[in-house]
């Protein structure tokens, strides 16, 4: 299969997955990563899997910092629960100095939801200082905009991960 966007992708028979070519994006400092298309092939609407796609690689970084309040609020809960269990922690200052202790994963991934708005959104998995195992996960709904973070849980909103509608607007709900 081939898009525009990404170029010539690659099957992977495994899991079913088209796999890209690294490109460029620009929001995550011009870094090279590579696409993991999920369920294209069975859609009714792969239009929405590439609108996504291109949406996504015309993001700027000011997509990021515009919820870095939010990765802050996750980052000090995380501190609060590593202090009660008695690990260790990083010291962030500031919501703006989070980004020095994010590592963006090299492949992002692209899927349907399947409840809910029924939206293709991508996942961008992270790794971060102050949660090792865990680590960061940013959702973007129809590749625009973070519509939910928080620790990797395979869920795309936060409707999702707790079975209440009213959260789906929610970007980072607080599990304290």
């Amino acid at each position: 299969m081939y898009l525009p966007e990404l170029g010539q992708l690659e099957k992977e028979e495994e899991n079913g997955w088209y796999i890209s070519p690294a490109v460029s994006i620009p929001a995550l400092d011009d870094d090279q990563y590579c696409f993991l298309i999920d369920g294209m092939d069975d859609d009714t609407h792969p239009e929405e899997f590439q609108a996504a796609i291109s949406n996504f690689l015309a993001l700027r970084r000011d997509t990021l910092e515009a919820v870095q309040e939010q990765i802050f609020a996750y980052y000090r809960d995380c501190v609060v629960q590593n202090k009660a269990a008695g690990r260790s922690t990083v010291d962030i200052a500031t919501p703006e100095a989070v980004w020095q202790h994010i590592q963006f994963c090299d492949e992002i991934l692209v899927c349907r939801r399947q409840t809910g708005d029924r939206a293709v959104y991508i996942s961008l998995e992270c790794d971060c200082d102050w949660e090792e195992e865990l680590g960061l996960q940013l959702i973007f709904k129809r590749g625009q905009r973070i519509s939910k973070l928080g620790p990797f849980d395979d869920f795309l909103s936060n409707a999702d991960v707790y079975g209440l509608p009213e959260l789906d607007s929610v970007i980072y709900q607080s599990k304290g």
